[in-house]
């Protein structure tokens, strides 16, 4: 079965705007000392967001990147957004790994917190900037 270019796109913007909307989620439930539901919801966007890598790296395979359309004042704000989630991407999986093996396996709660005041803004950044390439990439507002 091979996807399209579109249907790789819109399932890999999908999982990482997921991931983030979980991220929400289990920050929220944690806020309420919820943990089981927080451990849940953690644990779907951490799955939502190795999907997104899989339908990513299989899109880049397959087809390659998308450059920019556009010029000008768009060109460098989505340059601005793209550089930042480029870092933050590549080095939030070993983080993510990080605090689930704090939390799961080694269950040091106060390591896990400390390190998740770190990650967790730029992990919603990821999701949300990842949204916003999408957006500039293939809807076009300019």
């Amino acid at each position: 079965m091979t996807f399209s270019l579109e249907a790789l796109t819109i399932l890999s913007t999908s999982c990482i705007v997921a991931s983030g909307l979980s991220l929400l989620l289990g920050w929220y439930f944690i806020r309420g000392k919820q943990v089981s539901r927080h451990r849940g919801a953690m644990l779907t966007a951490s799955s939502f967001a190795a999907l997104f890598l899989v339908f990513y790296v299989t899109r880049w395979s397959m087809y390659g990147s998308k450059p920019f359309p556009g010029g000008g004042g768009w060109k460098t704000f989505y340059l601005v957004n793209l550089v930042p989630h480029i870092i933050f991407a590549m080095i939030l999986a070993p983080l993510v790994v990080r605090l689930l093996y704090l939390a799961l396996g080694k269950e040091d709660f106060a390591a896990h917190r400390r390190l998740a005041r770190f990650v967790l803004p730029m992990w919603l950044y990821v999701s949300a900037s990842g949204w916003l390439i999408y957006f500039l990439l293939y809807v076009k507002v300019y």
